[in-house]
């Protein structure tokens, strides 16, 4: 079983470390994603700084490398424990990817693939949550770290609860709630900045925010507009 584990989370966090919202910005404009907006490379900052097209491929993107580890460890295996680490595996990938030096992005659709993979009715649940926060409110940040925990909730209240099925998904284990509360505190953290700007009010709303990072700026990079 250790081998199990050991492949598994190989291969998830090598799946999750693909960083689509980089290669999209070199293939597109010849540019680090990282140098604008947030500095992250998910499909938020995607959007700020190559369009709504870009950010939707980057979302699916994002998302499948979560869902596919963690659907085929399932098929491979039949263990709720090895699909759980797999989508550790990736989101942590995600966030600290190994092929751009272990800076990539926050791992909220990454976590929504997992979700999916896990229980497909709990993830629709917690989009269509998502899509009311950020058109009621236009705050990603908000959408992100509000959903993620509501998922970690939910799978934690089906867990205690003792329910073993909805709409077709079996066994709502604790093993899968342990996800939710890694997933939820590594998007906390990686929202630390998100988090005190949503309450000073400073924070960007949608489509805003996509200016060049001053820091990188400094250290002598081509600005946009030369690209």
């Amino acid at each position: 079983m250790i081998l199990e584990f050991a492949a598994v989370i190989a291969v998830s966090y090598l799946v999750g470390s693909i960083p689509s919202g980089y290669i999209a910005g070199r293939v597109l404009r010849g540019i680090d994603v990282r140098d604008f907006g947030s500095g992250a490379t998910g499909a938020t900052n995607v959007m700020r700084t190559l369009g709504r097209g870009p950010f939707v491929v980057i979302l699916l993107a994002d998302a499948l490398k979560g869902y596919v580890p963690v659907l085929v460890a399932w098929f491979l295996f039949e263990s709720h424990d090895l699909q759980v680490a797999s989508g550790l595996a990736a989101v942590v990938g995600h966030d600290f990817p190994l092929y751009i030096g272990f800076r990539g992005g926050r791992g909220v659709a990454t976590s929504f693939g997992v979700y999916a993979a896990l229980a497909l009715p709990v993830s629709l649940g917690l989009v269509a949550v998502g899509l009311f926060i950020i058109l009621a409110f236009r705050y990603m940040s908000l959408m992100s770290i509000l959903t993620v925990p509501l998922g970690a909730v939910v799978f934690l209240i089906l867990a205690a609860a003792g329910v073993k099925e909805v709409a077709g998904v079996e066994e709502y284990t604790y093993t899968k709630a342990v996800f939710g509360a890694f997933a939820t505190a590594l998007v906390l953290l990686r929202h630390g900045g998100n988090i005190r700007r949503l309450i000073q009010g400073t924070e960007p709303k949608l489509g805003e925010g996509g200016g060049r990072q001053r820091r990188r700026a400094a250290e002598g990079r081509k600005p946009l507009s030369a690209l």
